[in-house]
């Protein structure tokens, strides 16, 4: 099926095309901005708008007390599926992990905490907002990365409950760390 193009299609395939210099020579007088002003513009926008799509409300101590103790079973918290599956937890030993999930396998170590009450007292204060990629105190992610599978409130509650794909035991990490190793990976 050949999709039709659309006027957004046609004005973005024409601004692909542009410099600057371009658009002021083709609109001279006319204010043109920066590449940096257009990227703050967007910036600011795209933060506006997911202020209103993820809450700041903060997980608690009780949902992380839940997580934190799942996790203390063995279980994983990962999408699994083909290619990029977001973020994921899992407990390494007695390390806390976060981790970029390919293929349903926590591939990219991004931040461990050494103990249960480490891991415990930094998702109690963590919130949809702050874990979505969109929040400029913990870091602006690449914009495919934003909202992109990230740790949410249902995602942990659904973890807690054993809900939904969420998660796997012991039993089954082993299997496919079994399948992984056979695949060439491990």
């Amino acid at each position: 099926t050949v999709k039709e193009s659309t006027a957004y299609d046609s004005f973005i395939g024409w601004l692909a095309q542009q410099t600057p210099q371009s658009l002021r020579e083709q609109f001279p007088g006319a204010d043109i901005p920066t590449v940096d002003e257009l990227r703050g513009t967007l910036q600011a926008l795209a933060l506006q708008q997911a202020t209103q799509l993820y809450s700041s409300e903060k997980y608690g101590s009780a949902l992380a007390a839940g997580v934190t103790a799942r996790l203390s079973t063995g279980a994983q918290m990962a999408n699994s599926h083909r290619d990029y599956c977001g973020i994921g937890l899992a407990i390494n030993g007695s390390i806390f992990v976060m981790a970029e999930v390919q293929d349903g396998y926590l591939e990219t170590t991004l931040r461990t905490w050494a103990t249960a009450d480490e891991f415990k007292a930094w998702l109690a204060v963590q919130s949809d907002f702050a874990q979505s990629g969109f929040d400029p105190a913990t870091g602006l992610l690449d914009a495919w990365l934003q909202g992109n599978q990230r740790i949410t409130r249902q995602r942990l509650n659904d973890f807690v409950a054993a809900g939904g794909n969420e998660g796997t035991g012991r039993k089954d990490q082993a299997q496919g760390a079994k399948q992984k190793r056979k695949k060439g990976r491990i």
